[in-house]
């Protein structure tokens, strides 16, 4: 704590210091025009003023340039008047601007000559199509949010948006998770992020955000898409939770909803039964509590809004069961009892509060602060009962818990608008003090060794013990801009500093540091870990420059912008051991990392106000962007203690010929012993089997990057009624590859697997797969060294899509949704076909080293090329209000064409297949191979289906909401929504989760190779309450 409080006072005292360094969160919205008199000439000099309530300051001005242009920027949500005067001329007031997000509401005026005393208030359609603008943003106002049918956790409004893929599907929130990732457009699965007010929130150190923000409460939820300028950090989407200030006046939200097992239908209908799902994932009890209160502290002077958040989630897991044996240490098998479910449980607190401060008329300064705890299986187990959580491929007892203990979040942010053409910014970011992980199991659990049996009912299950973990992260942000505005330029120039220190993980094992690999309740292999208890740190630091302009000359507005940024890392002094496979403690002393990459990156644009009515726009877009660091992997291929560079895990063969469940072997020496088989010589050592390429690390423009373009066209199509059509195509490029330059094509022997014909299987199956498998003498040697795959036969990877999203804002009626279609194309071929080893195992062995290729098993080259074909995802919302009877009816719905996470790779979208191959006499699944593996190993997993060949069924989902609104029961103007919300609406039992371990359809027992491990949730209904006062 003393050293948070540290940082947190070093954190102040710098921002201090650049009070007068101006600096800038992400850019909110703005309105734009110009001024004619009745002959249509300009008119220079207008004072132009937007007020609005949601303004402290209550209005913000500026001036007609010599062309009679004007822009008024950095705008917060909300409804505007816009007034313009200037003497001879009558005043003009354009009333019901709405703006939301980074959208720029052209407004233009016509004045007539006479008194400034004569108004004319000009009552016409709020504009609905941003023609100045390359940005493509999706907005959901706090409204909107209030009246959906979705649970309040951040996940369920990415999953609202068409073009967005998220890893947790989770829609009604009887699953939510800690944190989860999100992408677009083929995109990398951690270049989702989430902002708060415009920074970066939470712990980025995975590439992704820790932090879960409170969204019930927003004032507005705003997805960047495509289109960002010099302040943008990726090609990705954004998404910025803008929360509420308070105001004049009290306001508060007490939300409460909630369900339980009586409240919730089946879905386990018989053709699913008949596939061998007994028990799916159903909720024993959801509840949710959001609270809220904001108002003055000193009118015009100083606001608080404040929030707390509570979430309770405890559900039957589908697919799987108490372990009878958990606990006995004697039992070493999984015996599956069906009357006890496995359950998972997840408990969030969050609380916020935020004060705006008007200092001056020229100075505002917010300050934000938020504390979170989430802990997942805290409940109901993590003891060993073997009644705790679960998953689809992990029993109770073999499941850790995952907790929070808290994370905590500050910011303070300045703006000063000095005159009505300078607008200065700063913010400054604290934390979160980020630490998750599990709870250390007590003395007994710590002696029972976690067992992964490869057959059996469940392939692939881990139970009987856990490993548990502990992850501390801390984040520090200051960022800043000036922005110089006239009628025709908006000129911003900015900075931004990020900082991440992390220790990543720090693991647990059990007390013999072991895990076995069992087949059929029988040992096939050990594996034991040398790095139990060590801490990993690294440090990384991110400094960005940028400039961006918008000309605006005519009907044509050029978006242009340039972001140069500089990464470099730090590793303090790190351990391993000493423990019992590594008896004398091998010390990393502290250094500086080799990574110092710069990048430049242009980005250019033009908007097209085509009829010059504000009714149309044309647009394109093309820039370059750099993908999000990721601390894990850049611990593992640079820290000294990485993987890469130190061995810190050994898995052997291993007979128990004696049956005791015990190796009988000593593990201290690469050699064959005992009852196993040889080691990896490099296990415990502190060697250099990796080598970076200098050109690698550092210099320009060397850091996986992307080109993104998009074009399309925006159209009014009715009053309060817009379609946004857009082509886009995305890049990749700087991929990695790792050779290993002690092995040649000829250290390599072909072997066929002929996998077998089954109608399951892509084009009825029957067709041979040619692997390669490395010679034994040669498997041991090493050096691999790590550089640019264009400097070792070249790899691509692209995106084609088309976006089509409607946006209706009527008085009674919302409407927001639409489609997003795309192909995604991958090749690693040059790659593979000159380096095998490339492809078949990663930097440290074992798995594929093709980039876009994830898991365990060996891949056939024959897939190094691969496309997903055309997917299209349909989302949409709607709310209608039923005029002078006080009902409200909303729904949601989404039709998309993966089944389970949406990772966006062309594998992890589609269906797999992975066969058990056995090079042992009379072995089933027999190779042509005609030895044991180079690797020692008696077995190997062999992926047998083409990425992209095989998809699942759509997943459809029908949400919805009626409630009854009653006005007046606590306040004058408050309102009251008893809600009743069904989800799943029409009881769809889509498979999420399939089986895919392979096996035969005549084997016995039963093949169960693409049988559900989990559906949809069944139909149920949800009570609720909120009262706005």
């Amino acid at each position: 704590m003393k050293e948070l409080v540290l940082r947190f006072v070093k954190a102040i005292l710098v921002l201090v210091a650049l009070v007068v360094i101006p600096a800038t969160a992400l850019a909110q919205a703005s309105i734009v025009g110009n001024v004619k008199d009745s002959s249509g000439a300009v008119i220079p000099g207008v004072a132009v003023e937007a007020s609005s309530p949601v303004l402290i300051e209550k209005t913000r001005s500026a001036l007609t340039n010599e062309s009679g242009q004007y822009t008024i920027e950095n705008l917060r949500p909300g409804s505007y008047t816009v007034t313009f005067m200037l003497p001879g001329f009558t005043t003009v007031k354009r009333e019901g601007i709405e703006l939301a997000g980074a959208f720029i509401a052209t407004v233009n005026a016509e004045l007539q000559a006479g008194g400034v005393a004569e108004t004319v208030t000009v009552t016409t359609e709020s504009p609905i199509v941003d023609t100045t603008s390359t940005r493509d943003q999706q907005v959901i106002s706090g409204q909107t949010v209030a009246e959906i049918p979705t649970s309040r956790q951040y996940t369920a409004f990415i999953n609202l948006i068409p073009a967005l893929n998220v890893q947790q599907n989770d829609f009604e929130g009887s699953n939510p998770s800690i944190f989860s990732v999100f992408q677009i457009h083929g995109g990398r699965r951690n270049e989702g992020q989430v902002l708060v007010d415009g920074m970066n929130a939470g712990y980025q150190g995975m590439g992704v955000s820790g932090y879960v923000p409170e969204v019930g409460n927003a004032q507005e939820v705003v997805f960047s898409l495509t289109g960002g300028l010099g302040e943008a950090t990726t090609g990705g989407p954004q998404m910025n939770i803008v929360g509420k200030q308070g105001g004049n006046q009290f306001h508060g939200t007490v939300f409460l909803s909630g369900t339980g097992s009586a409240f919730q239908g089946s879905n386990l209908n018989s053709d699913v039964r008949a596939k061998g799902l007994t028990a799916t994932n159903s909720i024993q009890k959801l509840f949710e509590t959001n609270l809220a209160l904001g108002g003055p502290i000193v009118r015009d002077k100083l606001w608080f809004y404040g929030t707390y958040r509570n979430l309770l989630s405890r559900q039957n897991v589908a697919s799987m069961w108490a372990n009878k044996n958990a606990g006995d240490p004697a039992k070493w098998t999984y015996d599956p009892d069906s009357s006890r479910q496995a359950v998972g449980d997840g408990t969030w607190n969050q609380g916020n509060v935020r004060f705006t401060w008007q200092v001056t008329p020229r100075n505002k300064i917010v300050f934000f602060n938020s504390v979170q705890y989430s802990c997942i299986n805290c409940i109901s187990g993590g003891d060993g009962s073997g009644i705790g959580f679960g998953s689809s491929i992990s029993s109770p007892e073999g499941t850790m818990t995952n907790e929070n203990h808290p994370s905590m979040m500050t910011q303070v942010s300045w703006q000063s608008p000095l005159t009505s053409r300078l607008l200065l910014e700063a913010d400054a970011q604290l934390g979160p003090y980020f630490w998750w992980g599990s709870r250390q199991k007590d003395a007994f659990d710590k002696t029972l060794i976690p067992v992964q049996e490869t057959a059996g009912p469940i392939p692939n299950i881990v139970y009987r013990g856990a490993n548990w973990t502990g992850h501390t992260g801390f984040t520090n942000i200051i960022q800043g801009a000036a922005s110089y505005i006239t009628g025709s330029h908006s000129t911003k120039f900015g900075f931004r500093w990020h900082r991440n220190d992390s220790t990543f993980p720090k693991n647990f094992y059990n007390d013999s540091q072991m895990r076995y690999t069992f087949r059929n309740g029988s040992p096939t292999q050990v594996t034991v870990f040398a790095d139990h208890g060590s801490q990993q740190k690294q440090q990384q630091n991110l400094i960005a420059l940028y400039a961006q302009d918008r000309w605006t000359i005519g009907r044509l507005s050029l978006n242009a912008g340039l972001r140069f940024e500089r990464l470099t890392d730090y590793f303090p002094q790190q351990q391993m051991g000493p423990n019992r496979f590594l008896p004398t403690a091998v010390v990393f002393p502290a250094q500086a990392g080799p990574l110092d990459q710069k990048d430049l990156m242009p980005r250019f644009g033009a908007a097209f106000d085509v009829f010059g009515n504000g009714n149309a726009a044309v647009k394109f877009f093309l820039g370059r962007y750099v993908t999000t660091f990721n601390t894990v992997d850049e611990w593992a291929n640079f820290s000294p203690a990485g993987a890469g560079r130190f061995v810190s895990s050994d898995t052997r063969s291993w007979n128990d010929a004696n049956g005791n469940y015990v190796p009988d072997c000593n593990f201290l020496g690469p050699a064959a012993n005992g009852e196993c088989g040889p080691g990896n010589p490099f296990f415990g050592k502190q060697v250099s089997p990796l080598t970076t390429d200098p050109a690698f690390t550092s210099g320009w423009n060397k850091r996986e990057y992307s080109w993104d373009l998009s074009t399309g066209v925006t159209q009014r199509i009715a009053p309060g009624v817009s379609v946004d059509v857009d082509y886009i195509r995305r890049s990749w490029g700087n991929f990695r590859a790792t050779i290993n330059r002690a092995w040649s094509p000829a250290d390599f022997d072909a072997f066929t697997f002929n996998v077998p014909t089954d109608s399951r299987l892509p084009g009825g199956g029957g067709y041979p797969l040619t692997f390669y498998d490395i010679k034994p003498e040669k498997f041991a040697l090493r050096d691999n060294f790590l550089t640019f795959a264009n400097n070792v036969g070249g790899a691509f990877n692209n995106f084609n899509g088309i976006d089509v999203t409607v946006n209706a804002r009527l008085r009674s009626v919302t409407l927001q949704g639409g489609t997003s279609s795309g192909n995604v194309v991958e090749d690693y071929c040059g790659v593979a076909g000159s380096h095998p080893e490339s492809y078949i195992f990663g930097p440290w062995g074992g798995t594929s080293g093709d980039p876009f290729l994830g898991g365990a098993g060996q891949w056939p080259q024959a897939f190094c090329h691969r496309e997903s074909g055309w997917k299209t995802n349909v989302k949409g919302l709607a709310v209608y209000e039923v005029p002078r009877i006080g009902v409200l009816i909303s729904g949601t719905f989404r039709s998309l064409p993966y089944p389970g996470n949406n990772f966006p790779s062309v594998q992890s979208q589609s269906l797999g297949g992975q066969v058990l191959a056995l090079n042992i006499p009379g072995g089933v699944n027999q190779t042509s191979l005609g030895r044991g593996f180079g690797s020692g190993n008696t077995i190997e997993f062999l992926n047998i289906v083409q990425p992209g060949a095989l998809y699942g069924d759509r997943l459809n989902a029908v949400d919805l909401r009626v409630s009854k609104v009653l006005t007046g029961l606590i306040s004058k103007e408050g309102r009251t929504h008893l809600n009743f919300d069904v989800y799943n609406l029409f009881n769809s039992h889509t498979t999420e989760v399939y089986q895919r371990n392979y096996s035969a359809p005549s084997t016995t027992p039963r093949s169960t190779y693409l049988d559900p491990l989990q559906i949809m949730s069944a139909r149920y209904l949800k009570i609720g309450v909120q009262i706005d006062f």
